[in-house]
């Protein structure tokens, strides 16, 4: 039997691939959203034409029902991105992977500490 031996790198390797797959789920929701309102306004039109050439809408009513209904696609799909977004956070939160900005904080003190060492072995 074969069993592997878990490292500190296998556990970074796991962080990235949960944070890789949260990444996806919310770009892909942000395509789902882009795409909804496409559809919409696609949608919307071909609504508001048929009910124009059946007479039970006029010109002005429909362009202003158009408007309505893309508006209101627009606010749904920001108040799920919002949400999404905030589900998100507490996942990442959750599953204790770090943020880019504490990457890119960590990186910086990193290349401090590089420097201070050089300057110190120099000195030697």
């Amino acid at each position: 039997m074969v069993t592997k031996k878990k490292t500190a790198k296998t556990k970074t390797v796991k962080k990235t691939e949960k944070r890789t797959d949260i990444y996806n789920i919310a770009r892909k929701v942000g395509l789902f959203g882009i795409g909804v309102a496409a559809i919409t306004k696609d949608k919307a039109d071909a609504l508001v034409k048929d009910l124009i050439k059946k007479g039970d809408l006029n010109k002005e009513d429909g362009k202003r029902l158009v408007a309505e209904i893309v508006e209101k696609s627009k606010r749904s799909t920001k108040e799920l991105e919002t949400t999404v977004n905030r589900q998100v956070k507490d996942i990442m939160n959750k599953t204790d992977v770090a943020t880019k900005k504490e990457i890119k904080v960590l990186e910086a003190k990193i290349r401090k500490l590089e420097t201070e060492l050089k300057k110190q072995s120099k000195k030697k």
